[in-house]
């Protein structure tokens, strides 16, 4: 006699509520490999056991197994995710990936939801680096306000691009009830890099420092030149990329024009800012300006 958990319930709630997502007009004939719903959420799906291996995630990722199982390896250090479970992958991870269909429908595949961006208020306070297994944790606890959140978001995603403040709201909730699950703490805890470019996203056009930012951070502006260096980065990179990002936005969304998005991203000089934005770009900033009708 099989006992239903608080878990698998919530489990089967939350596949009822997905799979017609995945199955909708026009997804509803499977092919092997990603099929974007959206920039941000995709499908995966494999009709036989597949390894991948060394597979480096560009992007967090929220991903829910929708049929079969998936498993992660990092060396002997393995972990197994089944149909209804959630997992969390930070950017940046390196590993092995297996896919194996179930039984029944002879089919794996997940629904992935990427995160583009986790709000500063979420971040986690620094820790010390830890190895690549630290990565790997159980699968995420399901609440039933996180299978809500978890729909709506993925609802959202696949309605439009253009919904992006929406989306963003519907993501943001995601998070709120991920922050506090050991399974998902390594949406938040991220690298210094990206650290310093909330802080600088939130004051742009501010005079930052290794000082000031150092002093934000918790550390000195010496250690935080070492790390940056240890990253292969440095202040001045991290600090350009961070102010083009916002300029590069602004100008997508149709909210600024080129010497307006220069501005906000604390330039005074239009060429200057025009040269930097190349620089990190390759393309120049009228590229990116929203056309409108």
């Amino acid at each position: 006699m099989n006992i239903q958990t608080p878990q698998d319930t919530l489990r089967r709630s939350l596949l009822d509520r997905l799979r017609p997502l995945a199955d909708a007009p026009g997804r509803e004939r499977k092919i092997h490999g990603q099929t974007f719903i959206s920039s941000q959420l995709f499908t995966y799906c494999a009709f036989a056991t597949e390894r991948v291996a060394k597979f480096r995630v560009e992007h967090a990722i929220i991903g829910i197994v929708l049929s079969g199982t998936k498993e992660f390896w990092i060396g002997n250090t393995g972990q197994r995710f089944t149909t209804g479970q959630v997992f969390v992958l930070p950017t940046g991870a390196e590993l092995d990936v297996v896919n194996i269909p179930d039984d029944r429908r002879g089919l794996y595949e997940a629904l992935v939801v990427e995160v583009r961006h986790v709000p500063p208020a979420l971040a986690l306070p620094p820790e010390r680096p830890r190895g690549p297994a630290a990565h790997m944790g159980q699968a995420v606890t399901l609440t039933a306000e996180l299978v809500d959140a978890l729909v709506h978001a993925a609802v959202t995603l696949s309605t439009s691009d253009h919904a992006k403040a929406l989306a963003d709201h519907r993501m943001a909730e995601v998070l709120m009830l991920l922050r506090n699950d050991p399974a998902a703490k390594c949406l938040f805890d991220l690298p210094l890099r990206d650290r310093i470019a909330w802080l600088v996203a939130t004051e742009p056009a501010h005079p930052w420092t290794a000082e000031a930012l150092g002093t934000r951070l918790g550390m000195g502006a010496s250690t935080l030149r070492r790390r940056l260096t240890h990253d292969g980065t440095s202040l001045r990179a991290v600090l350009a990329e961070a102010r083009m990002q916002v300029a590069r936005n602004l100008l997508a969304r149709g909210e600024a024009n080129v010497t307006a998005a220069a501005e906000a991203a604390g330039y005074t000089s239009r060429s200057h800012f025009i040269r930097r934005y190349r620089s990190v770009y390759g393309t120049m900033p009228s590229d990116h300006l929203a056309r409108r009708a």
